[in-house]
């Protein structure tokens, strides 16, 4: 006869609906988890290097080792910073109008002549060589001449802030609207798609991740230019304010500025990252990132 089973031996399994939902709440949460580990590791490893920058820099200024109108400490470049936040707050609006106006500007511009010549071969052979030749000439040698015709307002700053915008987004466009695989195109008109509808449902998406590569460089070189410009010429902005300060060796005020304008591209540069992750996450780069 069979021995009775007993009950403190019977082993109890969750049945597989339950095993399947522990699973699928598992899995997010291991996601989430790795996620915030890679950001952690991603923005820690910037921030550790800065930290040590920063007390590197405080330790040879506080050192005697060169005088403090030659190399400030950033702790004194702070405090200049928190004393006359007014004046660099003031300055660095009139930089960061220059670059709203212009940014816009340059963008529209590249996108259009970009399309333009993205898309038709002839202009690819004679428009593009001017294209290439604008960047051509040196910046530095330009913003004397614009302020020279334009005088000492906005607008030499706004062209010099368009010109630098310019080129690197019309490049990305003709290069995103050259790059798009023929055999898509050739499976759209297939299905009956028009010209409109290819340029919009393939020609525009498989170019987007060209041109937000070229929005990021744009984005970077637009504070850049707004100062070169200021130097020149102007009667404010943080350029205006890095020359007063340095004929007068106030270098704290110089650093603060510096801080200012890399502070405003790595914003710019940012606000294009964040951008892209929104309007093309099923780009290639991303779904890797997801994927890790």
């Amino acid at each position: 006869m069979t021995p009775p089973v007993k009950a403190s031996r019977i082993e109890r399994h969750p049945a597989p609906e339950g095993r399947d939902r522990m699973v699928a709440e598992q899995v997010p949460r291991d996601g989430r988890t790795r996620g915030v580990r890679r950001g952690l590791a991603v923005a820690g490893i910037p921030l550790l290097v800065l930290v040590v920058f920063f007390a590197v820099w405080e330790f040879a200024s506080k050192s005697g080792w060169q005088p403090d109108y030659i190399l400030p400490a950033p702790s004194d470049v702070a405090n200049d910073l928190w004393k006359d936040r007014g004046g660099y707050w003031d300055n660095a609006q009139t930089t960061l109008t220059e670059i709203l106006i212009g940014f816009p500007i340059g963008l529209v511009l590249g996108l259009v002549i970009g399309g333009l010549i993205g898309m038709v071969a002839s202009l690819r052979r004679t428009a593009y060589p001017f294209v290439v030749a604008s960047q051509s000439l040196p910046t530095l040698a330009l913003a004397p001449l614009l302020v020279l015709w334009f005088g000492f307002g906005v607008v030499p700053k706004v062209i010099l802030v368009v010109q630098v915008v310019f080129f690197p987004i019309t490049v990305a466009t003709v290069a995103g609207l050259v790059s798009v695989p023929q055999q898509a195109l050739v499976f759209g008109r297939t299905l009956g798609a028009g010209w409109w509808q290819l340029f919009v449902k393939i020609r525009v998406p498989a170019s987007l991740p060209h041109v937000f590569s070229g929005l990021k460089i744009a984005a970077s070189y637009a504070a850049v230019a707004a100062v070169i410009a200021e130097f020149a010429g102007a009667e404010s902005g943080l350029g205006a304010l890095m020359l007063r300060a340095n004929d007068n060796l106030q270098t704290e005020a110089v650093f603060g500025a510096l801080i200012l304008i890399t502070a405003i591209g790595v914003g710019f540069f940012a606000l294009m990252s964040l951008l892209e992750r929104l309007i093309v996450p099923w780009h290639e780069q991303y779904r890797k990132d997801g994927d890790r």
